[in-house]
């Protein structure tokens, strides 16, 4: 038995990148999530007074709470990926590449290997989750919130449990996926169901709440959830399935290729790992039409999501745009992204408002809201009064302590460029967020790379089918 007291450090060796031993790469991607969600936080700082501060507003505030909330969905994202990128090297594929086969006929009991196996993941998972933690709440510090404490631990529970609950299931499933394409599906279908599993639970109303964040007793109180308890069943019978699965399928061998020397009555037939389709040995291997039609999914969603971008883009340089005397209108619309808050609940700050471009014989009622241009500047107001040639505005909400009616105006008819007919939360909170940093890469530099590069990027993935 050689191998028999490295397997657990062969299963270190596999749980990160290119089967090397690497504490220096889990640590740098440790570092890497945890600046990663502070550079979010500050990005989701810029979006205040949007549709975010009312939808997540868990994340919108300037508090430890919201830093390592963020963290905690960040880092399940990360390490989703790394599954769905390794996930031939981190689960149970190697089975049916026979590894198990030729242990076991060496001496290694399939339970133990099974928890070793299982044991490296979460080593693995454990480590860098637990650095970026720690990382994220260090950067948090020099912002100076006030330190709650109470905090700390129910968000490392929270995060910690997820990960090890989408890493056991992503082992039960890699059981009974006969190709690494679908065993990938399966790992971000398995994220889908963790996430409504907390939903339904009513897990997510507990995490999301600072007040009863602070008390740990709370995330385990089975009158507000019985998330635990799925989770507790859900890992015992993953467990159960693995153990009995995987013992059964280490028991079969499949021959290389080039096996010449066989009884006469064995029939030798090839498993594609790409399609999972059985072929006779000597058969020329096809591609299945479940891969031509991935394929082809795959190039049109890339195509879909450059053309979006670039569209959306324009779509924003249409809107910055807009000067006095020169409003840009799209199709008899003019899109406005409005910053203030005087026009509330009507328009909140933020939003993006649509005008109906009018010319001067458009009839202009009491009550509706106009875009108009004053000395060079771009107001938006209510008509409380008319005459002929003449509309009498005011805005609808007055900040506190200031007076009531100074913002009333006259506005020439001439001068009112359109009239009110809609407004999106949503839109004008990704037009925010496109005007930043970040939003700039992700909407202009990563689709120019896409567009410019998608040859060779379709060629790799493809070639990468082909060697697996």
């Amino acid at each position: 038995m050689i191998y028999k007291n490295s397997y657990f450090r062969k299963e270190l060796r596999q749980a990160y990148m290119e089967n090397k031993i690497s504490t220096n790469r889990k640590m740098g991607f440790a570092l890497f999530l945890g600046l990663f969600s502070f550079a979010i936080y500050f990005v989701f700082q810029t979006l205040q007074e949007s549709v975010l501060s009312d939808v997540v507003p868990e994340i919108m505030q300037p508090s430890f709470f919201s830093t390592i909330y963020l963290y905690l969905h960040i880092a399940v994202l990360f390490n989703l990926g790394y599954y769905v990128y390794y996930y031939d090297v981190l689960f149970f594929t190697e089975i049916r590449k026979n590894s198990w086969y030729l242990l076991i006929q060496m001496g290694y009991h399939p339970v133990t290997m099974f928890f070793l196996k299982l044991f490296a993941l979460i080593y693995s998972v454990f480590l860098i989750y637990t650095l970026g933690f720690a990382v994220t709440v260090i950067l948090t510090f020099l912002l100076k919130y006030n330190f709650i404490a109470a905090y700390l631990p129910t968000h490392y529970i929270v995060g910690m449990v997820d990960l090890l609950l989408i890493t056991i299931l992503c082992m039960t499933f890699s059981l009974f996926s006969k190709t690494v394409i679908y065993g990938r599906y399966w790992t971000f279908l398995t994220a889908v169901m963790v996430f409504m599993v907390k939903k339904v639970s009513g897990q997510y109303d507990i995490i999301s709440n600072r007040v009863s964040m602070q008390n740990i007793t709370t995330l385990f109180n089975l009158e507000l959830s019985l998330y635990w308890q799925i989770v507790m069943a859900i890992t015992f019978i993953s467990c159960l399935i693995c153990l009995f699965q995987s013992r059964n399928l280490a028991k079969y061998y499949n021959f290389p290729p080039d096996a010449t020397i066989l009884p006469e009555e064995v029939v030798l037939v090839e498993i594609d790992s790409r399609t999972g389709l059985r072929k006779l040995i000597k058969s020329k291997v096809k591609e299945g039409w479940r891969a031509r039609i991935i394929d082809t999914v795959t190039t049109a969603f890339l195509i879909v999501f450059i053309c979006a971008a670039l569209a959306f883009n324009l779509f924003i340089i249409l809107i910055n745009a807009s000067t006095p005397g020169q409003v840009v209108s799209i199709r008899g619309v003019i899109p406005f992204v409005f910053s203030s808050s005087t026009m509330e609940p009507e328009i909140m700050m933020n939003d993006l408002a649509y005008f109906q471009k009018i010319d001067d014989q458009y009839p202009i009622e009491e009550g509706q809201i106009i875009l108009f241009e004053e000395n060079n500047v771009l107001y938006v107001e209510r008509v409380i009064n008319k005459t002929e040639r003449q509309l009498y505005v005011d805005i609808d909400n007055y900040p506190p302590l200031s007076q009531i009616g100074v913002m009333k105006k006259t506005v020439p008819r001439q001068a009112v460029h359109g009239l009110y007919s809609g407004r999106s939360r949503w839109l004008g909170a990704l037009i925010l967020f496109a005007n930043t940093i970040v939003g700039r890469l992700l909407f202009l530099l990563v689709p120019a790379v896409l567009l410019f590069y998608q040859g060779h990027i379709y060629r790799y993935i493809k070639r990468s089918k082909k060697v697996k």
